[in-house]
């Protein structure tokens, strides 16, 4: 299964099935203070957008999707979903615009739209269907995970689960997500299977399996469910929000038919 491994590429992790096309940003060979010298992708950190754009186009000629095409949603770690066509390319991406605020996953079944989001220790999910051309992505941190925002994602495809392939993708692992009860409560029991280890001060959390949980409960095939080993908390490759106490850039999650 070595299609679904997320390989390194220039500025950017990711990998092609088929004529879908998955993709990570990396943290170096930027041009951004957060920190020096960082591929920062997100435009309402402070960075200076001529910085951001710039990443944009360096992406956008490794990747050969340019800019106008892409689509980014301006999340807030809740559980909104939103679908969006190809009209909707370009919204937030040279410049915010205050279109698809508050929007934590999308979807489309256009192929010419790249779906992104930007990410910082959240989870990264990605789906794609290998029978019709609906392609998702949704940004799953522990406040969205609690409001199941990806099965509510998988539940606007119009075809069957086992249609569908899911990559959960780089975010913090569990043995550096450490939380406390409010967390745990938040979360449904029946997706906390093999995803908490209690400690002395509390629970390391493991995202990346409860949202496999979730996954798994809605009827996608075990099979057909990726989990990368890639983790945030290497900060010599990827930004990490928690780990740099908020003094940092964010990446920019990529999926699109290509």
């Amino acid at each position: 299964m070595s299609q679904f491994t997320f390989q390194p590429h220039h500025h950017f992790y990711g990998n092609k099935d088929g004529d879908c096309l998955f993709g990570y940003t990396k943290r170096t060979d930027g041009f951004s203070d957060y920190p020096e010298d960082s591929f920062n992708m997100a435009l309402y950190i402070g960075d200076d957008t001529d910085n951001v754009n710039r990443h944009q186009d360096m992406l956008a000629s490794e990747i050969d999707i340019r800019p106008g095409d892409w689509v980014l949603p301006i999340q807030t770690h809740g559980g909104r979903v939103k679908e969006v066509t190809s009209d909707d390319r370009g919204t937030n991406v040279r410049e915010l615009t205050g279109g698809l605020n508050d929007i934590d996953a999308i979807y489309t079944y256009d192929e010419n739209v790249l779906l992104t989001m930007n990410y910082a220790d959240c989870v990264p999910v990605y789906i794609y269907s290998r029978i019709n051309s609906f392609t998702a992505l949704v940004h799953a941190g522990w406040k969205g995970t609690s409001k199941e925002i990806l099965k509510r994602t998988l539940n606007e495809y119009d075809g069957h689960p086992k249609d569908l392939t899911v990559l959960i993708g780089i975010s913090i692992n569990a043995s550096y997500y450490e939380v406390d009860d409010k967390v745990i409560d938040a979360l449904d029991d029946l997706y906390l299977k093999d995803a908490v280890v209690e400690t002395d001060s509390g629970y390391q959390l493991d995202l990346k399996t409860v949202n496999k949980n979730q996954a798994l409960d809605f009827g996608v095939d075990e099979d057909d469910i990726h989990v990368t080993p890639l983790g945030t908390e290497d900060t010599g490759r990827f930004f990490s929000y928690r780990l740099e106490e908020g003094k940092t850039g964010r990446a920019l999650a990529f999926i699109g038919r290509v």
